[in-house]
């Protein structure tokens, strides 16, 4: 019946001073690849008092993961029944029992990268000293650590030091230990409060757990089973993890996270599985600026950046304070066109913090101008680059739709990319936001594929490459007053009647209007309507850089053509223009020119109506 009882009581001062690891819980979380300048010493040699014990040489107390106590003074409180304080350890040792011990200025270091030590070896041949021997067999009632340091090597090698370790460390006879006190961490205290159960198994390995943690970064708190060994593994069914500001922790831990708006407070309830460096949260619900999600999450802390994946769903989204737009913006009411033109810095640094695969589903998404509806989409960040995929776009006003956006900030300028389809949108609304102005109103389809870089909205706009095609399948309104250009005393237009001519429309029954983008350049591709047995087409281009148009608009009769196989492609009206319309300038109030386009004119082709 003794030798169980020695087991357990062999492992438990191992096991109270792992709760001074943060309980093995969120050491890992704490381990900075800067904290590499941290030097562990072999504790110096020093005479012992008649009233303590100092420690003369590193004294082992755990193999695998490897703990030592490199220096400290030992000491105990005078005994009632006047007894030598060598009589009381000898006490001690013959009953495996004795009064309270307490260490002072003590260093401990904790090695889980090898299972032989890495920090000090132990001098050979020197015998150990009585109440060390004590301290190392836990044959006491309870133990008191004051000021005292914990050096932490992991398994990448990677260094840590928690300061000012205040504890209280207590046990039972069935090898129970309870331990609960403060430490520092980077300026910040933080109190813990831990209990390991008896052992679980023979070798006293895998021991039952509760602990708690409060701070100001951070709150946690866990219940479930901890397993020692070369890889301690921690497995709670009940975690809770509080932060009032996610951004403000994750800069304490080490993680080089950007300021900015939103990722403030942060709340994590679930299943938790601890492993080396990684946190894994199972079954989990959490809460992000008040944005409540459901699934799996976990992070991993052995790269040179967190590492996060997760699939996780939501009833709401909101993503306003995540993507606030500029204060003056706001006031002057600015197109997306224009904020970006005068946006002085495109990069978006939580890119380089983070590696990150996740998938995410919500019912609603909260944008500062708009609501979307379901939606679905992949996050891929890794290296400074971003792959976003967009399964899944529905707006509430009937919107569909999908596509891609790429961010590369590993090369010295931050290239973007864009390809989207939109289905039966407001196409009005999409180009009054761009450009400010709802040049075609109507439902039909909307197809993106651009591409730029930069870091400034400038260089953005004169980098802008790709295609831009925009229908109106059941017809709509353009706007712009035709009949006003083609009028034939119009000649050429005043400044001031262009206002009148921009802010009018005319209903066509179909468009088609495709545009090839050349360093921020659109030049029409194919810019075609119907209306009626009047056709329009546009030819020229516009300049995003100079906000300048200059195009071209024949109007003419449109005539139905032969009757085509049903195998073939669909025909179109031939048109032969009547008015050709010069538009130059500033796109506010171009210079406006319109003249007979003569029997000579050019024969112009547009989509049949239907």
């Amino acid at each position: 019946m003794k030798r169980p009882r020695q087991t357990i009581r062999r492992y438990a001062m191992p096991l109270a001073l792992a709760c001074l690891l943060l309980t093995l819980f969120a050491a890992p979380l704490f381990i900075s690849s800067r904290h590499q300048n941290i030097t562990l010493e072999s504790a110096a040699v020093y005479a012992a008092s008649s009233d303590s014990y100092r420690l003369s040489a590193p004294v082992r107390l755990m193999s695998g993961p490897t703990i030592q106590l490199e220096s400290g003074t030992l000491s105990m409180p005078p005994s009632r029944t006047g007894l030598a304080r060598s009589g009381q350890v000898i006490a001690m040792l013959i009953t495996g029992s004795g009064p309270q011990m307490t260490l002072e200025n003590a260093t401990f270091t904790a090695d889980f990268s090898t299972r032989e030590p890495t920090f000090s070896q132990e001098q050979p041949g020197e015998e150990i000293a009585p109440l060390v021997k004590a301290l190392q067999s836990m044959q006491f009632a309870g133990l008191t650590v004051r000021t005292s340091t914990m050096r932490i090597r992991m398994t990448d090698g990677s260094l840590a030091e928690l300061q000012d370790i205040n504890a209280t460390i207590s046990g039972k006879p069935n090898g129970a230990i309870s331990a609960s006190g403060s430490f520092q961490f980077r300026g910040e205290t933080i109190e813990f409060d831990t209990a390991l159960g008896a052992s679980l198994d023979a070798q006293g390995m895998s021991r039952p757990i509760s602990a708690s943690f409060t701070g100001k970064p951070l709150t946690a708190s866990i219940e479930g089973s901890l397993m020692l060994g070369e890889s301690p593994q921690l497995l709670a069914p009940h975690a809770d993890l509080t932060t009032a500001d996610l951004r403000a922790t994750a800069r304490w831990l080490g993680v080089n996270w950007p300021s900015g708006d939103g990722f403030g407070p942060f709340y994590a309830k679930g299943q938790l599985e601890w492993v080396g460096r990684t946190m894994a949260f199972q079954n989990t619900t959490l809460q992000l600026d008040e944005n409540d999600a459901t699934g799996t999450l976990s992070i991993n802390f052995a790269g040179q950046r967190p590492a996060v994946e997760g699939t996780l769903g939501l009833k709401t989204l909101d993503l306003t304070q995540y993507l606030k737009p500029r204060a003056a913006a706001v006031q002057r009411n600015e197109s997306l066109l224009t904020s970006i033109r005068g946006s002085s810095g495109l990069e978006f640094p939580l890119i380089d913090a983070v590696d990150a695969d996740f998938r995410i589903s919500s019912d609603r998404v909260t944008l500062p101008a708009t609501t979307i509806g379901r939606s679905a989409a992949t996050v891929s960040l890794r290296d400074g680059k971003m792959l976003a995929d967009i399964a899944e776009l529905e707006f509430d006003d009937g919107t569909r739709g999908g596509g891609q956006i790429r961010i590369d900030q590993s090369g010295p300028d931050p290239s973007f990319g864009m390809q989207a389809k939109f289905e039966a949108p407001d196409v009005g609304r999409a180009i009054q936001s761009v450009f400010g102005h709802p040049t075609v109103q109507g439902r039909g389809s909307i197809t993106i594929d651009l591409t730029a870089r930069g870091d400034n909205g400038e260089e953005l706009l004169r980098s802008l490459d790709g295609k831009l095609c925009a229908t109106l399948a059941e017809g709509g309104r353009i706007g712009i007053d035709v009949n006003m250009l083609t009028a034939p005393e119009t000649g050429t237009l005043s400044a001031s009647a262009w206002q009148q001519v921009s802010t009018s429309a005319i209903s066509v029954d179909k468009l088609d209007a495709r545009f090839i983008v050349n360093k921020g350049i659109l030049r029409a591709q194919s810019a075609e309507a119907i209306s009626g047995q009047r056709a329009l087409k546009a030819d020229g281009t516009i300049s995003l850089i100079a906000g300048e148009l200059d195009m071209m608009l024949a109007v003419g009769d449109a005539t139905n053509p032969p009757a085509e196989a049903e195998d073939r492609a669909p025909a179109k009206v031939i048109v032969k223009p009547r008015e050709i319309v010069n538009m130059r300038g500033p796109w506010s109030a171009p210079a406006v020119r319109n003249a007979p386009a003569g029997d000579a004119g050019p024969i112009l082709a547009a989509p049949a109506p239907g």
